[in-house]
């Protein structure tokens, strides 16, 4: 068994059909034919029902397919990491972050990560909620941290924390004069919200929430970052209304406490592992 016949394999898995399989690895159909028929006798397992109408995968097929898609994934790091000078093994790490999830519990988990591997090169990337499972599926990136509310099923996913709702306004606005902000509070004013069609989870949770307070809110800005709320917050656009962890501090704005108490859990999320993955989530186990 070789990478070659596992690559020749995945393809089969993903494209049951030999012709499209052979097309996509760049070999003969008889070619790709014989490497599972060598696969299977290697490991004396019947892989794939073949019939001349249509193939599919055994039950042994569809199990081994997720440790094949890991062995190449493995194979692809370690030579990656070998062109990049990485000393562990380990060359990349890609995390994807939803609105909001720039929280210092994520910033001490990728130190810890960089402790760990000082030469694995860490990429932050901005995300959507719409694109959590299919970046994540198609490996564009390795994890993900996001609201617990919009995680889609299928994917793997464990708490990194929470953050309360905060009411965020131009510092003297009138509703610093306030000991708490209730929902009933923010009728009446421009709202900052994220985009909806990037956040529409987050959105329309907002939306339920204040009609519960018996208003609708007036939106008077889409934004894609939490630098951005605070700073049209800042420059008086309107109330921000979003997760902040306590102790934030930002020039022009004044952070205001909500109550009731509204609180966000906030997540790592996967779909695939890999030695990058497999990494982090030691280390996270490992901080609790």
């Amino acid at each position: 068994m070789n990478l070659k016949t596992l690559t020749a394999f995945i393809a089969l898995a993903e494209e049951l059909h030999f012709g499209r399989a052979a097309q996509r690895c760049g070999i003969s159909q008889p070619a790709i034919s014989r490497l599972l028929s060598e696969l299977e006798a290697d490991i004396n397992v019947k892989l794939l029902h073949r019939t001349s109408r249509e193939v599919s995968l055994t039950r042994a097929g569809q199990g081994f397919l997720d440790s094949a898609r890991k062995a190449i994934a493995y194979a692809d790091m370690a030579v990656r990491a070998a062109q990049a000078g990485a000393v562990d093994g380990i060359d990349s790490l890609t995390v994807g972050m939803v609105i909001g999830t720039e929280q210092p519990t994520v910033g001490k988990l990728i130190a810890e990560f960089k402790r760990a591997h000082p030469e694995t090169r860490v990429a932050l990337r901005r995300m959507d909620e719409r694109d959590i499972g299919a970046t994540l599926t198609s490996g564009a990136i390795d994890v993900a941290i996001a609201w617990d509310v919009a995680i889609p099923t299928g994917l793997h996913h464990r708490p990194l924390g929470k953050v309360a709702l905060a009411v965020m306004v131009q510092s003297g606005h009138e509703l610093e004069q306030k000991e708490f902000v209730t929902w009933a509070d923010l009728a009446g004013y421009p709202i900052i919200l994220p985009d909806r069609d990037r956040q529409p989870i987050i959105y329309d949770h907002y939306k339920r929430y204040t009609a519960e307070a018996g208003f609708k809110p007036l939106i008077a800005i889409d934004v894609s970052t939490m630098a951005d709320t605070l700073a049209m917050v800042a420059g008086g656009v309107g109330v921000g209304n979003a997760p902040v962890v306590p102790g934030l501090r930002y020039p022009g704005v004044a952070i205001l406490r909500q109550e009731p108490l509204f609180e966000f859990n906030y997540e790592l999320v996967w779909a695939h592992t890999s030695p990058a993955v497999e990494s982090l989530l030691n280390l996270f186990c490992n901080s609790l």
